[in-house]
Parts: C-alpha cells; structure tokens; sequence
C-alpha cells in the first residue's frame, strides 16, 4: 500500500511540474537588446549577433545567398525590434512569455518573450524559441506578429527552388 501510494505521489507531482523556467534562456535574450538599444536609430541589429542554433543559422544564411541571387533584401527591418525606422525603445521586458494563447515550446525548449515600446507608443512582443546546446542557450526561432523567421527563411529557399515563368515568345 506505501509503494502504491509512493508511486501515486510521484505521478502527481510529475504532472503538476511546471514547464521549464525561461530564467537561464533569457540571458542571450536580453544581451540581443542590449546590442539592439545601442544601434537604434542609425542600424537594424545584424543577424549575425543573434545566438542561433547551428540549424536556424544554417537555414537563415541559405535564405539570405537566395534572396542576395535574386536581388532582393533577405529581411527588411529589425527582427530583434520587430520594426522598420525604429527610433526609441522603452519599457522593455523580458521574461517568460505572457498572454492568452501562449506559444506551446517543443520538448527540451523554452519560449522568452521580449515586450517593449518602439517610438514611445507602439507595443511591440517578440518570442525566442530557445534551447539549450553545448554552446550555451541558442535562439532556434523568433517569432512576432505573424512573423516567424525558418518560415521566413523556408520560403526563400522554395522560391529559388521554383523553376521561373518563361516568358512566351511572341
């Protein structure tokens, strides 16, 4: 009967653990925006100061050679502020994510959240799909109104893979 109720006990406190703190993973969260907040107003944070996995970063540089052979920018804009002509940041917090519909974190993951205010009155949320590897915590994705940087990334890769339209001889 103890083993019984032993067993019983520690079904119950497995089920009640919560998800993994974001406490560690926020730390290259928040040294992204310190960068950031030192290049508002005259520079978009680069991509390459954005601590990613080897798997996202190998997916983000195919997706930049494709764009950069057709000519176009890979990204417009700053992904880390998710904004274009950003000028001032405020407010700025980052911690577990928050909200109604909280992004669901893959095994082994943990989603930061990153919200601020861009040019005094435009609330901005960003989320860091974070995992941790042997180099330390490591962004796999960012995610932000109806952004998500792999799809981003993906769909560059699937245009260049795209035979173009000949054009019909008249």
């Amino acid at each position: 009967m103890k083993r019984a109720f032993a067993a019983l006990a520690i079904l119950a406190l497995s089920a009640c653990t919560p998800p993994q703190s974001s406490g560690a993973a926020e730390t290259p969260v928040r040294d992204l925006y310190a960068v950031a907040q030192e290049n508002i107003g005259h520079a978009i944070t680069s991509l390459d100061v954005i601590p990613m996995t080897d798997d996202l970063r190998n997916l983000v540089d195919r997706g930049r050679e494709a764009a950069a052979a057709r000519g176009e920018p890979f990204i417009e804009g700053d992904i880390v502020l998710n904004c274009q002509d950003c000028e001032t940041i405020s407010g700025l917090e980052i911690g577990p994510q928050t909200g109604p519909e909280p992004v669901p974190a893959a095994e082994g993951h943990v989603i930061v959240e990153a919200r601020f205010a861009i040019n005094g009155d435009q609330p901005r949320s960003v989320l860091y799909d974070m995992t941790e590897t042997a180099q330390g915590w490591r962004v796999d994705n960012i995610l932000a109104d109806g952004f998500n940087l792999r799809t981003e990334a993906q769909a560059y890769l699937e245009d260049e893979a795209a035979p173009l339209e000949e054009t019909p001889e008249p």
